[in-house]
C-alpha cells in the first residue's frame, strides 16, 4: 500500500502561512481577553495553557510544513522559532495592563511546539510530502 501523499504548495505561499498564523497568535496575545479563566480538559491545567498549547503546535507545525526540502522538515527549527516566537510574545505582554507575561505560559506554548514535533516525526514516517503537478496530484 502506498504512503498518503501531501502537497507541497508554493515556498512562498507555505511562509505566509506562517506569517498568517503568527499574526493571529500575536493579536490573541495581546487583546484584552474576555470571559472568565475555566479549567481545561481533565482538570489538569487551566484552558488558557490548553489554548498556549494548541496554538503553538499550530505555529510549529506551519513552520515545520514551511520548511520542508526534500521531503523533510526541519523540525528542530520549527520548535526553536515557536518556542523563541512564545518567549518574545510573553516580554511583548510584560508592560501590558490587561495582559499578564508568565513563565507558565511560555512552559505551555514549549509543550505544545515540542509534542507537535514528535507527532509530526511519527506521522512523517507513513506520509510523502511532494510539490503538485499540473494534474493536482503530489509528485
Amino acid at each position: 500500500m502506498a504512503s498518503p501523499s501531501v502537497p507541497l504548495v508554493d515556498r512562498r505561499v507555505r511562509y505566509a502561512l506562517v506569517v498568517l498564523v503568527a499574526g493571529v497568535v500575536l493579536v490573541a496575545s495581546v487583546v484584552e481577553a474576555s470571559g472568565t479563566p475555566s479549567v481545561g480538559p481533565f482538570g489538569l491545567v487551566g484552558m488558557d495553557k490548553w489554548s498556549h498549547a494548541l496554538a503553538y503546535a499550530g505555529l510549529t507545525a506551519t513552520l515545520a510544513y514551511a520548511s520542508i526540502e526534500n521531503g523533510r522538515a526541519r523540525l528542530a527549527l520549527a520548535v526553536g522559532l515557536a518556542v523563541a516566537f512564545g518567549i518574545g510574545i510573553e516580554i511583548v505582554q510584560w508592560p501590558i495592563a490587561y495582559r499578564t507575561a508568565s513563565v507558565a505560559d511560555a512552559l505551555a506554548d514549549a509543550i505544545g511546539a515540542c509534542l507537535l514535533a514528535l507527532g509530526w516525526r511519527s506521522l512523517a514516517r507513513y506520509v510523502r510530502f511532494g510539490p503538485i503537478d499540473e494534474s493536482g496530484t503530489v509528485r
